[in-house]
C-alpha cells in the first residue's frame, strides 16, 4: 500500500506543477515548497512544536491550541505548516508562531529531508490531515504525535490497508471530536484515544471576545434585521439575489463570497437590482454590501442578526460555527451537511434551519422577522456553546506530560 499511496502523490504532485502554469493559486503551492526549502536551510538548531493544517479553517482548531501553549511556555518554539494558500497567506504573520511553511508534498524523501532540516519536539495534525510518509518518518525517528480535533467513520480506507493502519496504531495520541470516533478506532486496536470535543468552539468563542468594529459598516447599520450570507458560491447566488430583490429595503445584506475574484464579485454585483457598495472600495456603504477581502468574515457575524452559511448547494457547507458563536440563527443548504457534526446539531436542536431553494425565502424571513425567535435561538446556542467547550484544555494537559 505504500507504494501505491506514494506513486498516487508523485502523480498528484507532478499534475500540480503541471497546472500552476495555468491557475495563480495553484502556483503559489509550488513557490511555496520552493520557499520552505530555501528557509530550512537557515532555520534555528532549537526543538519546535510542530502544528500541520489544511487550511485556514483547521488553522482555527489549532489556534487555541497554539495560543494556550504559548501563554504558558513562551520560550517554546512553533512551527506551523499549510497545504492550502488560503490559510498560508492569511496567517503567516500570524504572531504566536516562530516560523509559518508550506509542507512540501507526503513524498518519503520529502518527509526525510524536511525532518532532517529541523528538530521536531512534538508533531500536531489537525483533524484529517494524515500524511503518511510524513508520520512513518516521525515514528522513525522517535518523535511524539498527537491529533487533534479528529473524526473517523466506518469504511475510510486507511483501516483496510495494513501500513496506515500500524502508522494509526503508532500515533501517540488522538484527541477525538465524539464518541463514536473513539470507537471506531478501539474497535481497530488504537484504544489511544480520548474525547475532547472540538477546538473550533474554543476557537470561535476566542473570535468573538475580540474586540473588532467596522466603524463604515456601525455607520449604515439603521436597526433594521441585517442577514449575513458568509461563504457563499454562485449555486447560492441565485437564491440570495432573488431574495434580495424581492425585500429591498425591508432589510439589511451582508455578502461575503468564498471566493473574491474580481469577475465575480462584479457578477455578483451587476445581478443586484439595488446600490451595492464593495467593502474594502467605497467609503460610503449601502443596504447591500460586498466584502470583497479574506479573512475579515469571523468579525462581521457578529453585525448579523441571521446567517446563512454557503456551500450547501455546490460543494458542501463551510463554517457553521463561528456565526452560531455569536449567538444567532444559522441557515444552509443541504449538500453534504451530515458530515459535519455542529450542522447536523444545529437542526436537532433548532439553532438554525436546513434550507432548500423553495424554501430559503420563507425560512430567511421567518427570523428575519421574528425578534422573539431569534432570542430563543440565542438562549439554545448559549447552552450548546457551554455545553461543548473546554476541548483545548484537555489537550494542554497532555502536553504537560511532554514538554
Amino acid at each position: 500500500m505504500q507504494q501505491i499511496y506514494t506513486v498516487g502523490i508523485y502523480f498528484f504532485s507532478f499534475l500540480v506543477k503541471v497546472y500552476s502554469f495555468l491557475n495563480g493559486k495553484t502556483r503559489k503551492i509550488v513557490d511555496g515548497h520552493v520557499s520552505t526549502w530555501e528557509i530550512l536551510e537557515n532555520v534555528d538548531s532549537e526543538a519546535f512544536i510542530w502544528f500541520h493544517v489544511a487550511s485556514l479553517g483547521e488553522f482555527e482548531q489549532g489556534r487555541p491550541l497554539i495560543e494556550s501553549l504559548k501563554s504558558q511556555y513562551p520560550n517554546q518554539k512553533v512551527l506551523i505548516t499549510f497545504f492550502s494558500p488560503s490559510g498560508y497567506e492569511i496567517k503567516k504573520d500570524y504572531k504566536y508562531a516562530d516560523l509559518v511553511l508550506y509542507l512540501p508534498f507526503d513524498t518519503p524523501e520529502n518527509a526525510r529531508r524536511f525532518l532532517s532540516k529541523i528538530s521536531i519536539k512534538v508533531a500536531v495534525f489537525i483533524k484529517y490531515e494524515f500524511w503518511f510518509n510524513y508520520l512513518n518518518e516521525l515514528q522513525n525517528q522517535n518523535i511524539p504525535i498527537i491529533y487533534v480535533s479528529s473524526l473517523f467513520r466506518r469504511g475510510q480506507f486507511y483501516f483496510k490497508s495494513d501500513w496506515m493502519l500500524d502508522i494509526f496504531k503508532r500515533v501517540n495520541h488522538f484527541f477525538v471530536q465524539n464518541e463514536e470516533s473513539k470507537l471506531i478506532l478501539s474497535s481497530y486496536g488504537i484504544h489511544n484515544a480520548t474525547v475532547a470535543g472540538d477546538t473550533r468552539i474554543d476557537s470561535v468563542l476566542l473570535t468573538a471576545k475580540e474586540k473588532w468594529l467596522e466603524k463604515k459598516i456601525e455607520k449604515v447599520l439603521d436597526g433594521r434585521p441585517v442577514v449575513v450570507f458568509g461563504s457563499t458560491w454562485k449555486g447560492d447566488h441565485s437564491l440570495l439575489v432573488s431574495f434580495i430583490n424581492k425585500h429591498s429595503s425591508k432589510y439589511q445584506y451582508i455578502i461575503a463570497p468564498h471566493e473574491v475574484d474580481k469577475k465575480g464579485i462584479t457578477d455578483l454585483e451587476n445581478s443586484i437590482e439595488y446600490t451595492v457598495s464593495l467593502y474594502t472600495v467605497s467609503d460610503e456603504l449601502t443596504d447591500v454590501i460586498i466584502i470583497d477581502s479574506i479573512g475579515v468574515l469571523k468579525y462581521i457575524y457578529r453585525y448579523a442578526d441571521v446567517a446563512y452559511i454557503g456551500g450547501g448547494f455546490n460543494h458542501g457547507i463551510h463554517n457553521t460555527l463561528e456565526p452560531l458563536s455569536y449567538g444567532i440563527p444559522v441557515l444552509f443548504g443541504p449538500k453534504n451537511y451530515m458530515k459535519f457534526a455542529e450542522a447536523q446539531k444545529i437542526v436537532q436542536l433548532d439553532l438554525g434551519s436546513l434550507v432548500n431553494s423553495a424554501n430559503f425565502n420563507k425560512k430567511l424571513e421567518l427570523y428575519l422577522d421574528s425578534k422573539q425567535l431569534r432570542n430563543t435561538v440565542k438562549q439554545k446556542v448559549e447552552k450548546y456553546i457551554e455545553n461543548n467547550k473546554g476541548a483545548t484544555l484537555k489537550v494542554v494537559d497532555m502536553f504537560k506530560s511532554i514538554l
